[in-house]
């Protein structure tokens, strides 16, 4: 005789035995590498009984039922419907659950083990030629009490930090929230047109080669300049570019490898002079770690400047790039929050002894890198990925499809292959700041009006530009005006060009610092402008100094 349990949450104090409930179980969200067995371990719905009993999963709606085993994985189950069949204990039998988490699991002077079920199926059979049913027999472990009682000592304050993370007042609702979040890492990205979109975005992604240093991955920016990290670059501490921006070494980037046949590959060359190189920590104290190159060939997919924004604190985000130097690849995982990070460490550690000296090993290698994801006032979007080497420079996607980050590394360790604690990206936005100053100190005029150009497409990026021109405003030099002309020039050709011209208005007259430095003897230049593109009325008295509109 067999019984269903039920699928609703069940209270952790509850004496009503599953064996008597029946109802029809839905799985919840997938996650891709679980097993069935896992997913309902974690699910958190269900009491610790069933979990000690021989059950079996059968699908509802196949006639015949169809039974699922417990290592399957769950990735090609959603959305199916199960029932969870308990086999009926003996009479005889008493009930082997675990005890519950805070009561009295044993008196410490009785017994130093724990009694684990085991079920041990017999071959032989009854008079009537049926099989016994399945007899489970007490496996002892054997000096178990010290860890029963540190378990029992860490369980309260656990309840305590988990109602206080996720704003619960009963265990139950923890348990509740848990479940609901299973599965939702990357639900984000199971919609058709999500999916469609990240391939058609996928184009602009490409491998690059630094012949002889490092291969890694890049996406097209704007035009015909590509973005990718500084590092690869760079190979036994020595940097591939000097001083004077030049690269030593020949460098590709391949579009359109997706097929392991490799065909309609199609190889652009890189120019060796360098537009942008910047790696450390930029006058902000933030990470910079990237590289802006100029394609020989333009005939190119379009960039993805257009589609920059800034960066979410949580949600799930998808990486595009070339692990490996093989194939086009994509992971869609979830961003870690600055304030779990010190878990997502602890949660690798403690496992055994070889892999706490592994992952401590590379903590020690990467320290700098460490203590930069550690600070209270880290800018890096974190999260778990599986591309690895070769993915560095991978633009990072958000759930809308807009590119948030450039994937930059992790902390990779070997055992069975490599693996990563915990990888991170620099946002995109901090990217483009530090390049547009550079641009701008350089007085690069031809780049400034290309970027603000294609920037303009953009919701984002237009807001973008439109902070960088008050940059140049508050933190005026007479050098700057002719970056700043190259880009409100460029401005006044976009349609939304009324629009922020009022809104600079808005700003300048509710500033006074910036109204002081108009005012400044010497910088005429940034007095003409305004004059010339109507944003202010300056008075021609020393009494009066407020701006007029006209």
């Amino acid at each position: 005789m067999a019984a269903m349990v039920k699928s609703e949450p069940l209270d952790s104090n509850s004496d009503s035995s599953p064996d008597q409930k029946r109802k029809k179980m839905k799985m919840t969200e997938p996650n891709d590498r679980m097993t069935v067995e896992t997913a309902l371990t974690r699910d958190g719905r269900f009491h610790d009984n069933v979990f000690i009993q021989t059950f079996t999963l059968v699908e509802s709606e196949s006639d015949p039922p169809r039974c699922v085993e417990m290592n399957v994985l769950v990735d090609c189950l959603d959305k199916q419907t199960f029932k969870m069949i308990l086999e009926e204990r003996n009479a005889t039998q008493a009930p082997t659950a675990p005890p519950q988490a805070g009561s009295n699991l044993q008196k410490e002077d009785e017994t130093n083990s724990i009694q684990l079920p085991m079920s041990n199926t017999s071959t032989e059979t009854s008079a009537a030629g049926e099989p016994p049913k399945k007899q489970k027999y007490p496996v002892t472990v054997t000096d178990s009490a010290e860890i029963l009682k540190i378990l029992r000592h860490q369980f309260a304050d656990l309840v305590k930090q988990m109602k206080k993370r996720y704003k619960k007042k009963k265990y139950s609702g923890v348990l509740s929230h848990l479940s609901g979040e299973f599965g939702k890492s990357t639900e984000g990205f199971s919609e058709v047109y999500t999916v469609k979109k990240l391939m058609e975005l996928s184009d602009s992604v490409c491998m690059i080669d630094v012949k002889g240093v490092k291969q890694g991955t890049g996406f097209l920016l704007f035009d015909h300049y590509i973005l990718t990290n500084a590092h690869l670059f760079k190979k036994d501490g020595i940097f591939y570019v000097n001083e004077y921006g030049h690269i030593s070494a020949k460098v590709t980037a391949t579009f359109n490898k997706e097929n392991p046949s490799e065909s309609n590959l199609k190889e652009i060359d890189v120019k060796p002079e360098i537009i942008d190189f910047q790696w450390g920590f930029d006058a902000y104290n933030r990470h910079v770690d990237f590289a802006v190159l100029e394609l020989q060939d333009v005939d190119t997919s379009t960039g993805l400047l257009c589609r920059s924004s800034p960066d979410p604190k949580t949600g799930g985000v998808c990486l595009i790039g070339h692990p490996g130097g093989g194939v086009k690849r994509t992971d869609p995982t979830t961003i870690i929050e600055r304030e779990r990070r010190g878990e997502a460490f602890q949660r690798e550690t403690g496992k055994n002894d070889r892999m706490d000296m592994l992952i401590n090993t590379s903590i020690e290698e990467n320290k700098v890198n460490y203590d930069m994801l550690m600070k209270p006032d880290s800018t890096e979007v974190t999260y778990d990925t599986c591309l690895f080497h070769g993915a560095s420079g991978s633009p990072v996607f958000d759930e809308s499809c807009q590119v948030i980050a450039m994937h930059t590394g992790g902390f990779p360790y070997k055992d069975e292959g490599v693996k990563s604690v915990i990888e991170y990206a620099i946002p995109l936005f901090t990217i483009l700041e530090n390049f547009l100053i550079e641009m701008m100190n350089r007085n690069n005029v031809e780049i400034l009006t290309k970027f603000t150009r294609e920037a303009l497409t953009g919701l984002h990026s237009r807001d973008f530009i439109y902070n960088f021109i008050r940059h140049l405003v508050t933190e005026w030099k007479p050098s700057f005006s002719a970056a700043l002309t190259a880009v409100w020039e460029t401005v006044k050709e976009n349609e939304n060009h009324l629009r922020m011209k009022e809104n600079l208005r808005t700003w300048i007259i509710s500033k006074k610092e910036v109204l002081e430095k108009i005012q400044i003897a010497g910088n005429e230049a940034l007095k003409e402008f305004m004059l010339e593109n109507i944003l202010v009325k300056l008075s021609q008295t020393d009494d009066d100094d407020e701006p007029m509109d006209e």
